[in-house]
C-alpha cells in the first residue's frame, strides 16, 4: 500500500472516529456537534478539502450524511446508525452487509418461527 492510500484511510478514519465521538446525546438522532468537530478538525491540521473529501467518501458509503447551505457548505452532519433490525425476521443487521446475502437466512428464520407458531398454537388447543 502506497503512502497516499495510507493517509487517505488514516484521514477517513480519524474523521469517522472524530464525528462519533462528537454526536450530541442532547438531541434525538445521530447529529454531530459542528463547534467541537470543526476545532477537532484543525487541531488534526486537515485541510477543509480533505474533510469534505472525506465526507463524501463516507456518505457515498451511507455512515454518515451531510447537509449543505445554499453555497453548498457543510453546515451540519448527521451519523448512520451501523446497525439495524430486519423487520421480518427481527434480526440485527450491518449497513455495510449486502442485505440481498440476509435474504436465505430471513426466510428459513421466518420458517422456523411459522412452525413453532404453529407447535405452540397446537399445544394449546389440547
Amino acid at each position: 500500500m502506497n503512502d497516499c492510500n495510507v493517509s487517505r484511510k488514516f484521514l477517513i478514519n480519524k474523521v469517522l472516529e472524530t464525528a462519533q465521538d462528537f454526536v450530541d446525546t442532547d438531541r434525538k438522532g445521530w447529529r454531530v456537534k459542528m463547534r467541537e468537530f470543526h476545532d477537532a478538525m484543525d487541531a488534526f491540521d486537515f485541510s477543509g478539502r480533505e474533510v469534505r473529501e472525506a465526507i463524501a467518501f463516507l456518505e457515498a458509503r451511507m455512515i454518515m450524511i451531510s447537509f449543505t447551505d445554499h453555497d453548498g457548505h457543510i453546515y451540519a452532519i448527521s451519523v448512520v446508525p451501523q446497525r439495524y433490525r430486519c423487520e421480518f425476521c427481527n434480526m440485527w443487521l450491518d449497513m455495510q452487509d449486502d442485505p440481498e446475502d440476509h435474504i436465505d437466512l430471513c426466510r428459513r428464520l421466518q420458517a422456523k418461527m411459522k412452525r413453532n407458531r404453529e407447535l405452540l398454537d397446537s399445544t394449546k388447543a389440547v
